[in-house]
């Protein structure tokens, strides 16, 4: 009976020491901070598109913003709670 090589992954984690819980708690701090704040400020950024024609280019920009900002108010929920 042989036992299963290490993945990739398995092989990282070795290699850097690091267990997931740690790289999560590492890493999901600053994502959820700059979410929340992304959320707080983009509608700054849109609302001046609000006051154009939207039309073309400028449509495209504020469906853009529009979904990055949806996708930052899904990531910034977590903060502070």
């Amino acid at each position: 009976m042989s036992s299963a090589s290490p993945t990739g992954v398995d092989r990282l984690r070795e290699s850097v020491g690091v267990d997931a819980q740690t790289l999560q708690a590492t890493v999901a701090a600053p994502v959820r901070f700059v979410g929340f704040w992304a959320a707080v400020l983009l509608p700054f950024a849109y609302t001046p598109l609000l006051f154009t024609d939207l039309q073309g280019s400028t449509m495209t920009a504020f469906l853009a913003l529009l979904a990055v900002h949806v996708c930052s108010l899904v990531l910034g929920q977590q903060y502070r709670t």
